[in-house]
């Protein structure tokens, strides 16, 4: 009876020995950190406040929040010059920290001689619609002394989510979508196999046909962003600031090895021309990222562990967005 019992101990040793190298694997694997509801309401979420987080299931990095639960090296003791809002993109859990959009336009800020700092409050499922929404929050309580940049991958959006946006009536994200109880989703291993039951179990949501969008519903669909762009250059002059919408569009490799983007033509009339209406600059990256293609076959979305010119935006395409924010901030204050 003693032998038996120290054979079952041990098989337990070992097991919580295992789950251990386990868990300790997955803190580089796989370590997201937890969401907090952000109080003031400029993001809907924020990360766990200097929370350390690792990822190498798309791109290798890893990196620790600030103190305001957000993507950045540090909080700024200086003014904030630059406010970057965004989803997951501008987030760029996938990079290393110095290498995404907002610390690289920092730097080429800083080394022409702009002050004042550029702060990342983007965050993962904060859609464009979801930003615009957050907007006047996020203002007030970051005070921006130069530019709101706002990031979007879709000009594809519902025009309920549009008019939700202009009438601040979206619903809050939840904290979690995990039914267990936070001191285990919090650990590295559990979350890395709740994401693997979640791709295993997830079915393929129905593709609505957008290829073709009839007039009526197009015009509608610009009349509504019109309003809502105008509504948002309203609050941005109140406070100061000019606004900058950028588009990144994925890359589709064609069957002769070449690129071309992924986007609804019409949809992208429609955002770009709402943003001339309403005074709005806005930087379409499109021939951007496929000049790069064409110059070395640079893809702006996808790693070296993920399928190319997929997912999120790669140390490349975080450079190239900067770099095209870096021009456009320098001509408009060469202009005043």
């Amino acid at each position: 009876m003693h032998s038996r019992w120290i054979r079952i101990l041990k098989v337990l040793g070992a097991v919580f020995l295992a789950l251990a190298v386990l868990d300790l694997f997955c803190a580089w694997y796989y370590n997201p950190t937890s969401y907090l509801r952000d109080p003031d309401r400029a993001t809907d979420l924020i990360r766990q406040p200097e929370a350390f987080t690792s990822r190498a299931t798309e791109g290798f990095a890893s990196m620790r929040m600030d103190a305001q639960g957000y993507n950045n090296a540090a909080v700024p003791d200086e003014d904030i010059f630059v406010l970057m809002m965004g989803s997951s993109h501008t987030e760029a859990l996938n990079v290393p920290q110095d290498q995404n959009a907002s610390a690289q336009l920092q730097a080429l800020l800083s080394e022409a001689g702009y002050p004042g700092a550029v702060y990342n409050i983007g965050i993962s499922s904060h859609t464009f619609a979801r930003n615009a929404a957050n907007l006047p929050r996020a203002l007030e309580k970051f005070q921006p002394t130069g530019y709101v940049v706002m990031e979007t991958a879709d000009v594809l959006m519902f025009t309920a989510a549009v008019h939700a946006a202009r009438d601040d009536g979206m619903e809050l994200l939840p904290e979690t979508d995990s039914p267990l109880p936070a001191w285990l989703t919090n650990r590295p291993l559990a979350a890395t196999l709740y994401r693997q039951w979640g791709n295993l179990t997830s079915e393929e949501e129905e593709q609505i046909d957008t290829s073709y969008i009839p007039p009526d519903i197009l015009q509608r669909y610009q009349q509504a962003l019109t309003e809502l762009f105008l509504q948002m250059r309203t609050e941005a002059d109140a406070a100061g600031v000019e606004l900058i919408f950028y588009y990144h569009p994925h890359l589709a490799l064609t069957e002769d090895g070449g690129a071309e983007t992924v986007t609804q033509r019409q949809c992208l009339g429609a955002f770009s021309a709402a943003c001339q209406e309403a005074g709005i600059t806005f930087l379409d990256l499109s021939e951007t990222f496929l000049q790069a293609y064409e110059a070395d076959f640079t893809l702006p979305h996808g790693f070296v562990n993920t399928s190319p010119g997929t997912g999120h935006l790669n140390a490349d395409g975080h450079a190239m967005i900067a770099r095209a924010l870096f021009e456009c901030i320098a001509e408009k204050e060469a202009a005043k």
